[in-house]
C-alpha cells in the first residue's frame, strides 16, 4: 500500500505546482523549446557470462567488454520543457546511439586466438527529466532524476537479432542553464542505469551471417553529456553589466 500512496503524493505535488504557476501566467509562458546533442559512454555490466568456446580440459578463456573510454556514442534530440520558479520538467525525444565491443581470447596449444566483435545499437528514446534549479541570475544550476523508454531501431547488422528491442533506464542528472539574452544554453550531464537485461536468451547463439552474436546477459548503463539550445516563449531577463538610472 505504500507505493500507491507515494505515487499519489508525487502526482498531487505536480498538480499543485501546475495550478500555482497557472495563476501567474498562461501555460505557454512556462514553455521552452529547442534542440540538442552530445556524446555518451557505454558502461556494460555483465549479469551472467557464457563462454563461446569450451574444451574437455576445463580451461577458462578470457572474455569481456571494452571500457567506457572506448565506448563513445552520440545522441541528438528535440527538447521541450515546462518550468516555474524552481521546478523543471523536460522531455528529450531523439536518437541515442551506443557503441561497445565484446572480446574473447582462446589459448590453443601453439597459438592464441583473439576475437573482437563491435556492436552499434541505435535507439529511438524518450527521456523524461524532473529538475530542481537554483537562480544565480545568468546561471541556473540544477539537479534531478531521469527515466527513459527506448526502442531499438532496425539495422542490417545481425547483432540486432540478438538484442531485446525495448529498453528502460533511470538515473540522475545535473547541469546548468546559461542565459544569453535571446537563447538559453542547457549543459547537462547524466548517468543512466539499465533496468533489465537487453540480450535475448532465446537468440543467444543466433549468429546471423556467422560473424556476430550476443552470448551474455548484460545491462547497458551510460554516461551522457549534452548541450542544448532553448528558446523560451516567455520574455527573458536581459542582464547587463551597465545599469542606467533615469
Amino acid at each position: 500500500m505504500k507505493k500507491p500512496k507515494s505515487i499519489l503524493l508525487v502526482v498531487g505535488f505536480i498538480l499543485s505546482t501546475l495550478s500555482i504557476s497557472a495563476q501567474r501566467g498562461s501555460f505557454l509562458d512556462h514553455l521552452r523549446i529547442g534542440f540538442g546533442g552530445g556524446a555518451n559512454s557505454s558502461h556494460i555490466v555483465v549479469k551472467e557470462s557464457y563462454n563461446v568456446f569450451e574444451d574437455l580440459t576445463g580451461s577458462t578463456y578470457k572474455n569481456g567488454y571494452t571500457g567506457m573510454l572506448k565506448n563513445i556514442g552520440n545522441q541528438y534530440f528535440v527538447q521541450v520543457e515546462w518550468f516555474n520558479d524552481y521546478i523543471i520538467l523536460s522531455v528529450k525525444p531523439g536518437t541515442y546511439t551506443y557503441r561497445f565491443s565484446k572480446f574473447n581470447e582462446v589459448i590453443f596449444t601453439h597459438e592464441t586466438a583473439e576475437q573482437e566483435v563491435p556492436y552499434l545499437l541505435r535507439y529511438i528514446s524518450i527521456p523524461l527529466e524532473a529538475r530542481y534549479s537554483f537562480d544565480l541570475n545568468r546561471f541556473r544550476p540544477y539537479a534531478g532524476i531521469t527515466a527513459a523508454y527506448s526502442n531499438l531501431l532496425g539495422s542490417h547488422d545481425a547483432t540486432n537479432q540478438t538484442f531485446i528491442r525495448p529498453k528502460f533506464t533511470a538515473g540522475a542528472v545535473a547541469g546548468t542553464y546559461i542565459d544569453l539574452r535571446y537563447v538559453i544554453l542547457d549543459l547537462n550531464v547524466g548517468y543512466l542505469v539499465g533496468l533489465h537485461n537487453i540480450t535475448s536468451k532465446s537468440n543467444r547463439f543466433e549468429t546471423g551471417n556467422g560473424s556476430t552474436f550476443a552470448q551474455d546477459d548484460i545491462l547497458l548503463n551510460d554516461l551522457q553529456i549534452s548541450l542544448s539550445v532553448l528558446f523560451s516563449l516567455q520574455k527573458q531577463k536581459h542582464y547587463s553589466n551597465v545599469e542606467c538610472f533615469y
